[in-house]
Order: structure tokens, then C-alpha cells, then sequence
């Protein structure tokens, strides 16, 4: 099962890797720092560094969440190099992801908040699927996990979604109407990828990399 699963795989392109990390490092860490310099007091400032650092790590997710979907509704030169890419890319929203808490946890700290219970367990495990997923992200890992992976990446992915959408909604509707575009494009993606499942023929399923699952 394992060998047959490794050859339906989409063809991984791990030189990229370490290029689109450090990139997404590179521009979290700016970004970050440009939402510090708008704050007038330190719990602010780390508020927004946070804010700034999801900002850019959300569309990162976004591509990879949909990559799959737009390269089978619309194939294009585009769709295909993100589905080629999907785990650099993957790896790459971690990245970014991860430096979005360190900002987060800095702001409650100063702050002197604690999470609560619920915020722990839904944001909290999100983060460690995410953390299970950038360190499964390897061939080896896929040979050891087989169907497991899968279902892990699976799970993962729509957890961050869940998360990400959640956390928009909230604002949306609460008196912060400049994250509506945000909400939109969450439940946007997750429509584009409900009409790619619904269109595609039955087929051997293939995977590569961190969130790149479909269905």
C-alpha cells in the first residue's frame, strides 16, 4: 500500500525549500517589526507585530490550501508550479506561522493574560498539527506514517482552516470590519475546494508535503 501510495505522488520539488523559508522568515520578521512601529504602548505593539504576522503567514496558507484544487478546475502555468511547490510553500507558512506566536505569546506575556481553556486547545493543537505536519513533511516520514500521514495532514489542514476562519469571523462580525476580506477569502477557499472534490473523477489519492491534502 505504502509503495503504490509513494508512486501516485505529484512530483516534489525540495530544492525550493529553503528559499521559501527564508523568505517567509525574512518578510514575517519586517512585517512584524512594521506592526511593532504602529503601536503606542509594548502590549500594542506586540498586538499588531502578531496581527501583521498572521496577515502574511494566512495567504501563504491560503495557496497551499487550494493549490491542488485550482491546478485541476483551472490547470495553468501558475497552479502548476504551487502544486509542484506545495510543501516549500507548506513549510513556508509554518515558518511564518511560527514567528506570528512568538509575537502572540510575547503580547500575552506583557500583557499578563493567559489563554483560556478553549483558545489552548483549539489554537493550541492547531499549532501542534502544524508542528506534526512542517516535521512529516519529508519522504522518510511518508514511507514510516503511509496512510497515517495522510490522515494526519488531512486533519491538520482543516484544523489551521477552522482556526484561521474562526478567528476572522469574530472580528468580522465584531467591530472589526477591515477582516471581512479576510473571512471572505477563507470561505472562499475552502468553496473552491468542495467544487474540485465534487468534480473530480475517482482517483488513486497522492500526497506530498505539509497541508497540500485534498478533500
Amino acid at each position: 500500500m505504502t509503495a503504490a501510495f509513494l508512486r501516485n505522488a505529484p512530483p516534489r520539488t525540495s530544492s525550493s525549500i529553503p528559499a521559501f523559508c527564508a523568505a517567509a522568515a525574512i518578510g514575517a520578521t519586517v512585517v512584524g517589526l512594521f506592526g511593532y512601529s504602529l503601536g503606542a504602548t509594548p502590549e500594542e505593539r506586540w498586538l499588531l507585530a502578531a496581527r501583521y504576522t498572521a496577515r502574511l503567514a494566512f495567504p501563504i496558507f491560503v495557496l497551499v490550501f487550494v493549490a491542488s484544487s485550482w491546478n485541476r478546475l483551472w490547470p495553468s502555468r501558475v497552479s502548476r508550479f504551487l502544486v509542484q511547490r506545495r510543501r516549500a510553500l507548506g513549510l513556508a507558512f509554518a515558518t511564518a506561522h511560527t514567528i506570528h506566536l512568538a509575537a502572540l505569546m510575547t503580547r500575552n506575556v506583557v500583557a499578563g493574560e493567559r489563554p483560556d481553556a478553549v483558545t489552548l486547545l483549539v489554537g493550541g493543537g492547531a499549532y501542534l498539527v502544524m508542528f506534526a505536519m512542517a516535521l512529516t513533511s519529508n519522504d522518510a516520514a511518508l514511507r514510516l506514517l503511509g496512510r497515517n500521514w495522510l490522515r494526519l495532514h488531512k486533519v491538520g489542514i482543516y484544523w489551521l482552516w477552522f482556526v484561521f476562519t474562526v478567528s476572522y469571523a469574530k472580528r468580522t462580525f465584531g467591530d472589526h470590519a477591515e477582516f471581512a476580506p479576510l473571512f471572505g477569502l477563507a470561505l472562499a477557499a475552502l468553496a473552491l475546494r468542495i467544487v474540485a472534490r465534487r468534480a473530480r473523477r475517482p482517483q488513486r489519492v497522492g500526497a506530498t508535503s505539509l497541508v497540500s491534502v485534498e478533500g
